[in-house]
């Protein structure tokens, strides 16, 4: 049966696969696991770009970043997607962060 009524329409053709999510750098998203990390600092300087650079080098995608306290923040919680937690933890450690709790909370 044809359905050129439909295909006039302009609607897209359900069969098609859908388009890749897009991150804010225009990369298209694999749906990671989602985990969330808890940091303690320990003198850190400078901690909110230090955790950028050290998930970004990672090909992680950082979602939320924030602290306890305004301007003095002992402990930092992030939510990120990774394929390869274990490096971002192990590049935490290196920096001088006391990585405190690393929870997984699905894709």
């Amino acid at each position: 049966m044809d359905s050129t009524a439909w295909n006039e329409s302009g609607a897209q053709d359900p069969t098609e696969i859908a388009p890749a999510r897009r991150t804010p750098t225009g990369h298209p998203s694999r749906l990671s696991p989602r985990y969330c990390v808890v940091l303690a600092l320990r003198g850190v300087a400078h901690a909110r770009e230090i955790i950028r650079g050290i998930v970004g080098a990672n090909r992680g995608e950082l979602e939320c970043l924030s602290g306890n306290q305004l301007r003095h923040a002992t402990r930092i919680h992030l939510r990120l997607r990774a394929e390869r937690i274990y490096d971002i933890v192990t590049a935490f450690e290196a920096a001088g962060f006391d990585v405190v709790r690393v929870v997984t909370t699905g894709r």
